[in-house]
């Protein structure tokens, strides 16, 4: 059985998955896309994902999976007893499903729309692209306004931290105003305070322990 293998870039989704990797006690092969390089757009990579996105994961099997929360359930899976995310059938994995999958399709979404605001637009003007970057600055403050009601503190279930609480910070980080709401700062905070996944954040993002 081979490695897994997985595809990374700073200031991507792929943190939250080298926390899952780290939190797993799985060490994959990575292999770094610079994107600001372009190199998500060379052929090789292509070939392993067609959408050129980051993070993307080969299992051991050999099969490519992308999309972030299609990864960290699959790495949950892989490393059942780890705590990722609580057992299945639970009231609290259900809600933790829940508030990963609304990430996924809400918040991620919106930060692109911020970032890449020309890949949501026909219109090459200036004007439209800021028009849609500033949409999705209104969404994402009103995803994480939302979402931060929601966190019993300090994590999402309580004292019960889960992935999905890592998920939500790392998006949390690309956007100013939910990096200032309290809760979020308070789940930052205990997150880089945990023995896993504080010292797995910061070796990604370039500053081991």
């Amino acid at each position: 059985m081979r490695q897994w293998r997985h595809y990374w870039c700073p200031g991507t989704g792929s943190l939250v998955v080298d926390v899952a990797f780290a939190w797993a006690g799985i060490t994959p092969e990575r292999v770094l896309i610079d994107t600001d390089k372009g190199e998500q757009q060379a052929p090789d990579f292509l070939a392993i994902n067609p959408a050129a996105q980051i993070p993307a994961v080969i299992l051991p099997s050999g099969t490519v999976l992308t999309e972030t929360a299609a990864i960290l359930l699959t790495i949950d899976e892989a490393s059942a007893g780890a705590g990722l995310l609580p057992a299945a059938g639970s009231t609290a994995r259900a809600v933790s499903l829940r508030w990963l999958m609304f990430l996924a399709t809400n918040a991620y979404p919106a930060a692109l729309r911020t970032y890449y605001a020309d890949r949501y637009t026909a219109d090459a003007g200036e004007a439209a692209r800021m028009a849609v970057a500033e949409a999705g600055r209104r969404d994402s403050d009103r995803i994480f306004t939302l979402l931060a009601k929601e966190i019993a503190g300090p994590f999402l279930l309580g004292d019960t931290v889960t992935i999905v609480d890592v998920y939500a910070a790392m998006i949390a980080g690309w956007h100013g105003p939910a990096r200032a709401l309290p809760a979020l700062r308070t789940l930052y905070k205990a997150l880089q305070a945990h023995p896993v996944v504080g010292p797995a954040w910061r070796q990604h993002e370039g500053q081991p322990d």
